[in-house]
């Protein structure tokens, strides 16, 4: 094997590739990137750890001789990261086992795996689902993943689940049971069947890392208990999390007693002061106290030991029940207010007294909204 190739077009494949690879030691081969190059495929890049594998190509480069190597993904990576931009040459030795990299006047080598037998990723067999442009899946996972739980004991909450109805409307969910993201999209697609699956975070990252603003859509495909994002010269290929997920649409409040507008910015600008105040031990959860009146709305973040933050925001519109008090986690709260301000002036907080869910949207757009389980502080 040996191939010319512009070290900018060999970095950003490797980049993309190298973060399936294994860091364990259990399985040395899983921990590659095995690197195949043909006259058909041009140069294609594959990585694995079992549980997610991705594989990105290039036509772009010049072959000399067809064939493949495995090397250490995460090394290889971070070094061709560091080459100076130019021309790169890759070698294969077979009898030394070693990868010669040439760039410039300068080289070095990576050993390689030998009498390797790398997994064949299932992709033969792979049936086509449903289509979504970039955009929308990127603006999906971004509003919904954040609300997905770091540990949970039951799985289905660590993941974000995709639940496509009858009417080719799809719902991308995310919730740690204390707060629960929803986004919906109506796809134009004809005779969709129903479908529900649920994707690690760690796929949702990886996504997220490759899907862009461009026209380009983004095919969705099942392979056995896969699921298959894919588009030109990139593939992406992910276990799904068994197990059914609750009825989250009961958890979305169908009524409210009182509708807030408020100021995006004012309100996460507030709550990143409150974020400054630590916890105490009594109440381990940082929270801020909301005091919504007439027209204004009194925010109270308070720690015994270090001090008391009360910030009043004004210009507030409040239809039906005018005087509520609620709590709220601090921390939660900051993550949707970040999401409003990059999108609206006017946030909309539709509540349902001091212990029921509020639900959080933009208010011109009904394709998003949060909800958000208040705390009881005793307070």
């Amino acid at each position: 094997m040996k191939f010319v190739i512009e070290k900018k077009e060999l970095s950003a494949i490797s980049s993309l590739v190298y973060r399936a690879a294994s860091n364990k030691n259990t399985i040395p081969i899983l921990s590659g990137i095995l690197i195949q190059v043909s006259k058909e495929k041009g140069l294609t890049m594959t990585a694995t750890d079992m549980d997610i594998g991705i594989i990105a190509s290039t036509q772009n480069i010049e072959i000399l001789d067809e064939g493949k190597a495995l090397v250490n993904a995460h090394y290889f990576a971070d070094f061709i990261k560091l080459l100076p931009d130019g021309t790169v040459i890759i070698e294969l030795n077979m009898e030394a086992s070693k990868l010669n990299i040439n760039y410039g006047r300068s080289s070095g080598f990576i050993n390689i795996y030998r009498d390797f037998e790398y997994p064949n990723l299932p992709l033969e067999k792979m049936e086509k689902k449903m289509v979504l442009p970039q955009a929308v899946l990127r603006e999906a996972l971004r509003k919904t993943s954040f609300a997905a739980a770091a540990n949970h004991f039951r799985q289905v909450f660590t993941g974000v689940l995709f639940d496509l109805a009858e009417d080719n409307q799809l719902k991308i969910v995310a919730s740690d049971t204390h707060r629960l993201a929803y986004f919906n999209y109506q796809l134009d697609n004809d005779n969709l069947n129903p479908l529900s699956f649920i994707i690690p975070i760690r796929t949702v990252n990886e996504l997220l890392r490759v899907l862009n603003e461009e026209e380009e859509v983004i095919n969705i495909s099942f392979s056995e208990n896969n699921v298959i994002f894919h588009k030109d010269n990139f593939i992406l290929l992910s276990r799904l999390i068994e197990g059914n997920y609750p009825n989250y649409k009961q958890v979305i409040p169908s009524t409210s007693t009182s509708r807030v507008l408020i100021k995006s910015n004012s309100i996460l600008n507030a709550l990143e002061r409150a974020k400054t105040m630590p916890t105490d031990d009594k109440l381990k959860i940082q929270h801020v106290q909301f005091k919504f009146n007439e027209n204004e709305v009194v925010i109270n973040a308070y720690s015994e030991i270090m001090g008391e933050l009360e910030e009043v925001i004004e210009d507030v519109q409040i239809e039906g029940e005018k005087e509520v008090k609620i709590a709220f986690n601090t921390n939660y709260f900051l993550d949707i207010a970040k999401i409003m301000q990059s999108e609206c002036n006017d946030m909309e907080i539709s509540l349902s007294g001091a212990i029921g869910p509020a639900i959080i949207k933009n208010p011109d757009n009904n394709n998003y909204l949060y909800v958000l389980v208040p705390l009881r502080t005793g307070n």
